[in-house]
């Protein structure tokens, strides 16, 4: 390669690499995600880089973004009971005469809810419910 070759690469590659690239990246609180609308309240997020895009920013507010308010559910894992009655039967529902099958004493069983004095042993359909009395955690 001759100077003028080796001078032409080099004033090629220093115009490519000094010509900005619009960015994308979002200056965000850490631990908080930033898109489209900013997760805390009235905070700013700030959509791109260059200092000469004024007015892209972007303030939370629940009436602009209204599918964008997240809402935390706590899911309970369920805990285990032994049966303290020598044979009970499952009901259908709490205070329901329909059985559904019979547990006896000792057998362990997941709790997954408690209404009324009364336990959810099953996780799917059909429900099975046992009255409070004739359960104890275990480990107790």
């Amino acid at each position: 390669m001759d100077i003028k070759q080796t001078l032409a690469l080099t004033l090629v590659s220093i115009l490519i690499l000094s010509t900005p690239i619009p960015a994308q990246a979002r200056n965000c609180i850490k631990g908080k995600p930033c898109g489209k609308g900013c997760i805390a309240l009235n905070k700013t997020c700030r959509i791109d880089t260059n200092p000469s895009s004024h007015g892209n920013t972007l303030r939370y507010s629940p009436n602009y973004h209204p599918g964008s308010i997240i809402r935390r559910t706590k899911h309970r894992l369920p805990t285990v009971h032994v049966i303290t009655a020598k044979s009970i039967a499952a009901a259908e529902a709490p205070n329901s005469n329909r059985t559904s099958s019979h547990y006896k004493q000792g057998q362990r069983v997941f709790v997954y809810e408690i209404y009324n004095a009364w336990a959810r042993i099953s996780n799917m359909q059909p429900e099975e419910w046992l009255e409070l009395k004739y359960l104890k955690r275990a480990g107790e």
